[in-house]
């Protein structure tokens, strides 16, 4: 076999281990089962979660980023926004148009409750969603308001899904959504 026959050979090896590793990569994204249809699901059922797989899979592909953002902006009842650049440090409230959130220390050890207070929003939210600037995504079920519309959060800082929620709501470049 001559040297031109060599290269030749590594060449279509090469053409050929490409070819393998795309499908590959193309059926792990299938295997997530991450779609449109999921997206609308995951943010129109409050129930629902999107697992930690699926979430890789949405910030890894492009596209499907942005039809998540695309329907996040149609569906959500409110925006919480990033909050002032000048910012420093976490923060314990935010306000959105028609009220606003807060955080205050429990007395009991490691507990805090999270205060939502709603003055003018037609349907009460059925969840929160909030994406930090790491590409995590947390959704958290919400309680009716009271007649007031007012509801509270007893959350753990000992929970790792209270700990990421109060994480990400403390983060000034987290953004959030009240869906319905």
């Amino acid at each position: 076999m001559t040297r031109a026959d060599d290269t030749g050979d590594t060449v279509q090896s090469a053409d050929r281990l490409y070819a393998a590793r795309s499908a590959m990569a193309e059926a792990a994204s299938e295997r997530a089962g991450i779609g449109v249809a999921e997206l609308v699901r995951f943010l129109t059922v409050a129930s629902v979660e999107l697992p930690l797989d699926a979430q890789r899979a949405l910030f890894a592909n492009a596209r499907l980023r942005a039809d998540f953002q695309r329907l996040k902006r149609q569906l959500r009842l409110v925006e919480l926004p990033v909050m002032a650049a000048a910012s420093a440090g976490g923060i314990s409230s935010r306000t959105f148009e028609g009220g606003s959130v807060r955080v205050h220390p429990s007395r009991v050890e490691g507990q805090v409750y999270m205060v939502f207070q709603f003055r003018a929003i037609a349907t009460p939210p059925g969840a929160l969603l909030f994406e930090d600037a790491a590409n995590r995504v947390v959704k958290r079920l919400l309680p009716a308001p009271d007649a007031l519309g007012q509801l509270v959060l007893v959350l753990d800082r000992s929970n790792p899904d209270d700990a990421l929620l109060l994480q990400l709501f403390a983060d000034p470049r987290t953004t959030g959504a009240f869906l319905s």
